[in-house]
C-alpha cells in the first residue's frame, strides 16, 4: 500500500508539475529580458496566495535573475502581463489574489496530474 502524501509534499509537488508546465509554455525563454539561461517560473502576484499561486495568467518564465529583481521592482512583468492580457485582466487577477483560497488534498493531486498532462501535451506538439 501506498502511503500518502503529505499536504507539504503536494504542495511541492503541484509547484514542480505547475513550473515545469509554465517554463515548457513559454518556451524556457524569460519573458522580459528573453535569455534562455537559468529558467525559473516567475509569479506576477506572490505565491504565498493559493488563489493565483497555480494560475497561469500569474506564471511566466523567467531567469533567475529577472525573477529575483521582480521581488524589489514588479514592473517589468508587470507591464509584460498588461500587453499580454491588458489592464482589466490584471485587475481581476489581482482581485482574485486577494480573495483567501484553501484547497482539498484531491483537489491539489486533481491539479499536479493536470500540469503533468499539459507539459506531456506540449512536449509531443514540440516534436
Amino acid at each position: 500500500m501506498l502511503k500518502k502524501k503529505s499536504r507539504k509534499q503536494l504542495v511541492k509537488s503541484l509547484d514542480k508539475s505547475f513550473s515545469e508546465y509554465i517554463r515548457a509554455r513559454d518556451k524556457n525563454t524569460c519573458v522580459t529580458c528573453r535569455s534562455t539561461r537559468n529558467s525559473t517560473c516567475g509569479h506576477l502576484f506572490s505565491r504565498t496566495s493559493y488563489s493565483t499561486r497555480w494560475n497561469t495568467k500569474n506564471a511566466f518564465c523567467q531567469c533567475w535573475g529577472c525573477n529575483y529583481r521582480h521581488e524589489f521592482d514588479s514592473y517589468p512583468l508587470t507591464m509584460h502581463f498588461i500587453s499580454v492580457y491588458g489592464k482589466v485582466a490584471y485587475d481581476d487577477l489581482h482581485a482574485e489574489y486577494v480573495i483567501p483560497v484553501k484547497y482539498k488534498d484531491y483537489q491539489l493531486e486533481e491539479m499536479i496530474e493536470y500540469y503533468r498532462n499539459q507539459k506531456k501535451a506540449l512536449d509531443k506538439h514540440d516534436k
